[in-house]
Order: C-alpha cells, then structure tokens, then sequence
C-alpha cells in the first residue's frame, strides 16, 4: 500500500488541501477572520480540543476541513477494501504525516508567509514551538511513526516519509523562486 506513487499522490492531495486553504483564509490563519461558528473557550468541547491541539480555538472551519483527509484515507475501505486493524492504524498514520505536511504547505505556498515568515512571531496560534517548527509537526511526526510501528510498517512507512520530504523540500526551492517576500 505504502509506494511512491501512493506517497506522491498523498502529497498531491496534501497540497491540494493546503492552497484550498490560502483561498479561504489567505494571510490570517486559523481561521482568524472567517465567519465561522466559535464556542465558547470556556465550553468543555472547546477546552478538551485547545488540550489536543496545543492551545489552539476550535472552529466550525477546522471541525469541517481536519475531518476530509481522514474520509478520503478510509475511502478505499467503504470501495471494497477488507477493513483490518492494521490498514486502520497505517491510514491514521498517514493521517497525522499528512497533517505536519499540509500544515507546512500552508505556510510555504501562502504569499504572506512563505519560508522567511515562517517563525514563531508571525505565526501566534501555533502557541508552542520546539526550536524552529510549531510542536505540533514532531508530535505529528511521532504519532505517525508510533502508528506505523504498532502496524508493523516502518519499512513503507519511510518510503513515504522520505517522498514527502523531497517533495516537501522541493516545494520550499519553488516558493523560494516564485514567491517574492
């Protein structure tokens, strides 16, 4: 399951779901000025979330739009695909590497931001970073490979990894060349 193709397809999705993204929130992030249904932050949902996230505001948008990559992962499961524990735990691996990818695009490919901007005093709902990324992205990433290793497939698992990488790094020389700020 776990190919290059199926990684460079993943990356496309990724990437697809991160430039969808720049529309509709263009320079302010997390949904800072979308009209989006916001509960109140003293609510349990909105407490329980900001715990998982690492501080952040839950929103209507967020509730809407972290939910697609997961229905479209599990997508093969409801065409005919046998549903096993294992393909479970690879899908959410997927998942959480799809996250920490999608959310970098976000910052790479948005004119606003690009690589230069990408610090943690432009960047106020990622709350908590670790050296020079958000800590989201290797709490994702160790998620991810946490998942992988209960599912028994690191091996593809890194086949992945490392394609996103490269095509992740590929998109930061492009951005770098197209994007002037």
């Amino acid at each position: 399951m776990f190919t290059i193709s199926y990684a460079v397809y993943l990356f496309i999705l990724v990437a697809v779901i991160a430039l969808l993204e720049i529309q509709i929130e263009g320079k302010d992030g997390w949904a800072k000025n979308l009209p989006c249904w916001r509960p109140s932050s003293k609510s349990f949902v909105a407490k329980i979330y900001a715990m998982f996230m690492n501080g952040k505001e839950l929103t209507g948008y967020h509730a809407a739009i972290f939910p697609l990559p997961l229905l479209i992962l599990h997508f093969p499961f409801v065409a005919g695909t046998s549903w096993t524990l294992v393909k479970e735990l690879e899908t959410f691996s997927m998942y959480f590497l799809m996250s920490v990818v999608w959310d970098f695009l976000w910052f790479v490919w948005n004119p606003a931001y690009g690589l230069k901007k990408f610090k943690s005093e432009f960047i106020p709902w990622h709350k908590k970073w670790w050296g020079p990324v958000p800590k989201d992205y290797p709490t994702g990433l160790i998620i991810s490979f946490i998942f992988a290793l209960i599912a028994g497939s690191l091996l593809p698992w890194s086949v992945v990894y490392l394609t996103f990488g490269g095509l992740t790094l590929g998109s930061c020389y492009l951005s770098l060349m197209l994007i002037k700020k």
